[in-house]
């Protein structure tokens, strides 16, 4: 899923007007005004680097959350500059923060015995019903409330194909198909829905492991593969994200070492120019 993790509303707005554009014109009346080369750039990558930080902290901190996608910052050249220098060079690029990438890609399937634990082996998302609508989920650890229905964990209703799930909670043992049928007593009592997106990227993080859809409608799985009393785990690489993280720090260091260089010989120059008059 590699190939699908650009949102759509993004790729067709990458030509459109970047941010920083706006206000850059606001600030300067539309017209290039001298900076300090290494002042300006060096601010202009911190930033980045900040959100690119932010993003690996969080992927280690839900390294064990089950079903969460790893995210990483993508950033773009700026077309619009928000200034430009008076000495050489007088072409300077400036990048930009631009978008939060996400790998949909499967995690590890981890059994955990638990009859009410279900894992997606393929494409596609469980579908809940939350207070604000429907909502999609890869995080499969569920429960019973006291009605009996399948709920996740902050009991939001886990949506089979004819609505709610429910069983009885004094009945016997449950089992459940590859295909997601759910059996109770020797009866089919529900079969979990699973849904997906030709773009998975575009949709919308709503806090709890929970996706809310946004432009796109959901299509619903037909033949989903469903590993019974199993768990997906979160599909972060540690080691990867361990490697990112120092990487980040090294060149935020050097980037704030630069600034400080620069501004030690602007100091010792307005000192030596002091001096001259």
């Amino acid at each position: 899923m590699l190939d699908q993790l650009i949102p759509v509303s993004a790729a067709e707005n990458a030509d459109q007007a970047q941010p920083g554009s706006v206000a850059a014109k606001v600030q300067r009346g539309d017209k290039r005004r001298p900076m300090d080369n290494s002042f300006m750039v060096g601010l202009s990558a911190q930033q980045v680097l900040q959100k690119r930080m932010d993003a690996t902290a969080n992927n280690l901190a839900n390294m064990t959350t089950a079903g969460f996608k790893v995210e990483h910052v993508v950033t773009r050249d700026l077309t619009e500059k928000p200034a430009s220098a008076s000495d050489s060079p007088n072409e300077i690029a400036f990048a930009d923060a631009w978008m939060l990438q996400r790998d949909f890609s499967t995690g590890p399937i981890e059994q955990t015995g638990n009859p009410l634990d279900f894992a997606i082996e393929n494409e596609g998302f469980f579908v809940v019903q939350t207070t604000a609508g429907e909502a999609f989920t890869r995080d499969g650890r569920f429960n019973l409330n006291d009605q009996g229905e399948i709920v996740t964990r902050n009991g939001e209703a886990v949506q089979g194909q004819g609505g709610p799930i429910t069983l009885n909670p004094t009945g016997g043992p449950i089992s459940v198909s590859r295909d997601g049928a759910i059996s109770q007593d020797g009866q089919i009592v529900g079969t979990l829905r699973v849904a997906n997106f030709q773009t998975p990227a575009a949709l919308e993080k709503v806090g709890s492991n929970l996706w809310r859809a946004t432009d796109e409608p959901p299509t619903d799985v037909t033949k989903p593969r469903i590993a019974p009393g199993a768990v997906e785990g979160s599909n972060v690489n540690a080691v990867q994200e361990l490697t990112e993280m120092i990487e980040i720090s090294r060149a935020y260091t050097s980037v704030a070492k630069m600034l400080a260089q620069s501004d030690d010989l602007r100091s010792a120059s307005i000192e030596k120019l002091s001096k001259v008059g």
